[in-house]
């Protein structure tokens, strides 16, 4: 799919790239299900901050493969100067993992598993 090499992106990179995806999918996922435009942003709020990223990784990272589990700890750990009040600095850095994630799937074209998540994730 995207021509990035997974091993030598920087963990932080990977997060920005991914937090834009996971909003594409989250918004495509609440579009498909009919809503208004109004129901449309309240919903994608609520799964687009660092809280219900940081929780979703929680859920799923027992079922994370061992390649991604590394992409993960390397965003996790990556040099993050300022963190938002809306949320504690370890929801962030498990937030900036998870988006790190999403965005390995993507560029390996793991669109499924992305959608999965969502699905099994989100109402």
């Amino acid at each position: 799919m995207v021509s990035i090499n997974l091993k030598e992106t920087n963990g932080l990179v990977l997060a920005y790239l991914g937090d834009s995806v996971w909003e594409t999918y989250v918004r495509e996922h609440f579009v498909l299900k009919g809503f208004n435009l109004r129901n449309l942003n309240n919903n994608v709020v609520k799964h687009v901050n660092a809280k219900a990223q940081s929780e979703i990784l929680k859920k799923i990272l027992p079922e994370v493969d061992e390649k991604y589990l590394q992409i993960i700890s390397k965003a996790k750990n990556g040099n993050i100067k300022s963190f938002p009040q809306t949320c504690t600095m370890m929801e962030y850095r498990e937030a900036t993992g998870f988006e790190a994630y999403i965005a390995a799937l993507y560029i390996d074209g793991e669109i499924e598993k992305i959608k999965e998540i969502i699905k099994n994730n989100i109402g």
